[in-house]
């Protein structure tokens, strides 16, 4: 496996833990939190589970960002740049920008960037998706 490929894919890694905190938040909103009280334990873990997660999604967003620009050099240091692959780096880039402003910067979540970060991630996806099946290159 090339270096390219395997940052790359610690960058998917890294972005499927921090899209899963979305995912685990409405999974415990619609089925968990009605769950009868014989799967109280069951409850609990998930619910603990949920905390980490939620707990360490800047972390795993960080990590992508920085697993971005370990995947960009040496593809960029080739020559080669990949129009996708651009247009999910640069969506990655402004999601990282818009939750690191609203973690750092604006505490008030009304400002409306914390739907534009929402919307980011959920460009994103598609993005990473048609960079992983259409890699068309540019040598420059």
């Amino acid at each position: 496996m090339s270096v390219q490929a395997l940052t790359g894919w610690l960058t998917a890694l890294a972005l499927a833990a921090a899209f899963s905190t979305y995912l685990l938040k409405q999974i415990g909103r619609e089925y968990v939190k009605r769950l009868p009280r014989e799967y109280a334990d069951f409850a609990d873990a998930y619910r603990s589970f949920m905390k980490l997660m939620v707990g360490r999604h800047r972390i795993f967003g960080a990590a992508a960002l920085i697993a971005l620009a370990a995947h960009a050099y040496p593809v960029i240091a080739g020559s080669f740049i990949s129009v996708s692959g651009l247009i999910a780096a640069f969506v990655l880039i402004c999601a990282s920008a818009a939750g690191a402003w609203l973690f750092y910067g604006k505490k008030s979540l009304r400002t409306g960037l914390l739907s534009v970060h929402r919307a980011l991630a959920f460009v994103l996806l598609p993005a990473l998706i048609i960079h992983f099946f259409f890699t068309g290159m540019i040598a420059f």
